[in-house]
Order: C-alpha cells, then structure tokens, then sequence
C-alpha cells in the first residue's frame, strides 16, 4: 500500500467554529477559509452591517445553498460577560455544538509615545484586547466542558506579543496579556481536550495595521521581513484553519509566528 494518502479537501466539515471579529478583514477571511472547508459558522461582531456584508460574501461561495443552516451571526459587544455568554449560547443552540473558537476581536491606535498615551486609552485597548479574550475562553470552555467533546480556542495576538514595540506600549501590553491567558488555560483545559494557542501575525494588510504607522514607517517595517512583504490575510486564514482541525491536535499552548520570519529567537 502507498504510504501516500489523499486528505479530504473539507477537513472541518460538520464543525461548529466561533469567530469573534468576524465582520474585520482577518474575521472575513478566515471566515472564508473556514467555509470553504466545510465549517459550520457562528460570526460575532459589534456591528451589524459588517456581518451582514460577511454573509453576502460567504453567501456567493455557497451560491445561496444552505447559507441559512451553516452560517448564524450575532451582533454582540464582546467586552461585555452577559452578551459573551449569550452568543456562546445561541451558538450551540443552533449548530448542536461547539469544536473551535476564533477570538479575533481586537483594537490599535496611532502609533504614540509612553509619554502621550492616556489612561483612557489604556482602559480602552485593555477591555477589547484582553477582557474580551477573558470571557470567551471562560464561555467557551464552559460549553465544551459541558459538551464532553474537548476543542481548540486559537487567540489573535502579535509580533507587539513577542518583542517590544516602541510607540504601541498598550497594544504591546494587551497583546503579550494574550500569551499569560493562554498559557494558563491550555494548563488548566488540557485535561478536558481543549487546547488553547495564539496567533502571532506581524503586520497585515488591513486598515487597522496601515492607521497605525506612517507611510514611512511603514516601508521601514516591511524592510525587517526576511520575505520581503507584510502578510495578508490569507496568511492567517490558514494557520487557524490548521489550528481549528485534526492535524494540531496534539499543540496547545502553542505561539505560533506568522510574521515572514522578522522575529527571531
């Protein structure tokens, strides 16, 4: 027999996965990926019209078939414990379970000096950035635990995680926080099969990235890639795929660097 062995090209079919941020250009994308094989979606965001822009778009890849029983979307501040566990509910109120967890939602700002920067925007990037990350792997894990099917909960944080970034002392802060969260739960989750990972994308091609650096910046940036380009979305689309599945089932507590190789260690 040929040790060679064609993998199904719908890897996550019949899985129930939850992305929060979902109406933002890495949410979307993922949420793309994610349909394409063969995911069931639950997209939550705070606003309304970017989930409804989602579904046209996931609607045209399903050519209208089935977009009602495989896509639920919920409109739902995140920082926001009731709402969170409510969405958390509804989820598996619709799709009968709960397999993976995108939290993805997440804030920047303009790049500033320590000196600047307010103890506004310290509560502000705190509540979004890492009590939204809180609660959904508290609710999440909850419903898995209850479920007895155990699951993957993938974080979305940075390179700003891994190293110091000077001008984006919150974002840098809020985004290491990740690592402590998922660290923990991954030690404390793993005996019920629930594995938790972050994400670490350097920059991105979204408008969140570009608002946060000058143009100038910006090309400095992209000269500390090894390979040359900032990365895209479908860039991360793809490493929460593998996370979500099969293949990185033995891989919690993981960080995993999607930044062209500009962090080393």
């Amino acid at each position: 027999m040929s040790v060679a062995m064609a993998l199904p090209s719908q890897r996550l079919a019949g899985r129930t996965i939850l992305i929060t941020g979902a109406g933002g250009a890495i949410g979307l994308e993922t949420a793309t990926r994610l349909i394409q094989e063969g995911a069931n979606l639950s997209l939550v965001d705070i606003n309304p019209e970017a989930l409804q822009a989602a579904v046209v778009k996931l609607g045209a890849i399903l050519a209208g078939d089935g977009v009602e029983a495989r896509i639920l979307t919920i409109a739902a501040d995140v920082t926001c414990e009731m709402e969170v566990e409510a969405y958390t509910a509804k989820t598996v109120a619709k799709f009968g379970r709960l397999d993976a967890v995108f939290l993805n939602a997440g804030i920047s700002y303009s790049s500033t000096s320590i000196f600047d920067t307010t103890e506004e925007a310290y509560d502000r990037l705190m509540k979004v950035n890492v009590k939204s990350a809180f609660l959904g792997i508290k609710h999440s894990a909850k419903v898995m635990k209850d479920l007895r099917t155990g699951g993957s909960i993938i974080l979305t944080s940075s390179i700003a995680g891994l190293r110091g970034t000077p001008g984006l002392i919150l974002y840098s802060g809020s985004k290491f926080a990740l690592r402590g969260l998922a660290l923990t739960a991954a030690s404390e989750l793993g005996p019920l099969g629930i594995r938790v990972n972050t994400i670490h994308p350097s920059g991105v091609n979204t408008p969140m990235f570009k608002a946060s650096w000058s143009p100038e910046k910006m090309e400095e940036l992209r000269k500390g890639v090894p390979l040359g380009r900032f990365a895209e979305t479908s860039d991360i689309a793809g490493v929460v795929a593998f996370l979500a599945g099969d293949d990185s089932k033995f891989m919690t507590g993981g960080f995993l660097k999607v930044d062209g190789g500009c962090v080393s260690f």
